[in-house]
């Protein structure tokens, strides 16, 4: 399993301290969340924190996910920042085959976002060609909501069309993910779980702490069955 701690949900005044907690306890991936006031009715971080980020951190790997009407326009300069995925809204363009193609140019991985509302048919005429399938649990553009249940089904279904084609794309999860269900994505096929506030974020006993008794929990022997949802 990868843990791809949330940025927007860290302290923002002193994210740094943040960044340096979570690799100290293992973590090597950060969700970095680019919104553009536009495709989302909100603003999160810039090109250029990546930067910084990559700068003072350079082994962590910058997981991006663009919420922005133009993603095209981003894919150069998202390279030239650090940035090693990208994951775009399908909705967001028309050509989602070149853009993954212009994302693949640069040596980044390539992923598509799937909204609550969006059915995994929309991934068919694409399927082959993306690194990661990106599953929000919730509607984008805000952090702190509840996970929406039948994302479950989702992930699993989406399990099942990657076994059947022999496809190696990983499957993340974003959005309101406590442990129990964080627990049942693991049974249900999903590789990447994006944690927020419910996970490890302003939790009483801090981030390390909050985050190890996470991973230990989740990685301890045992599992759900699959009627769950």
């Amino acid at each position: 399993m990868i843990y791809s701690p949330s940025l927007a949900c860290a302290n923002q005044i002193n994210l740094e301290r943040d960044i340096a907690e979570l690799v100290k306890c293992g973590i090597k991936w950060l969700h970095y969340d680019i919104m553009d006031g536009h495709y989302v009715p909100n603003l999160c971080f810039s090109l250029d924190g990546i930067k910084a980020i990559k700068s003072r951190f350079p082994e962590i790997v910058i997981d991006t996910h663009i919420m922005v009407t133009n993603p095209a326009d981003y894919i150069q300069r998202l390279y030239e920042s650090g940035a090693q995925n990208v994951a775009f809204h399908s909705d967001a363009t028309n050509f989602s085959f070149r853009l993954i193609q212009s994302i693949h140019s640069f040596g980044m991985e390539a992923g598509i976002v799937l909204n609550p509302s969006q059915s995994i048919s929309c991934l068919l005429p694409v399927i082959k060609e993306l690194d990661y399938v990106l599953i929000m649990s919730v509607e984008p553009g805000f952090a702190g909501q509840k996970f929406i249940d039948r994302t479950y089904e989702k992930v699993e279904s989406l399990a099942q069309l990657r076994k059947e084609q022999e496809l190696n794309f990983k499957i993340s999860v974003d959005g309101g993910i406590t442990l129990e269900v964080a627990k049942k994505l693991k049974v249900f096929g999903a590789d990447i779980l994006i944690l927020g506030f419910p996970a490890i974020f302003n939790q009483p006993d801090g981030i390390s702490s909050s985050f190890l008794r996470f991973k230990m929990s989740i990685e301890r022997e045992g599992s759900y069955e699959k009627n769950i949802y």
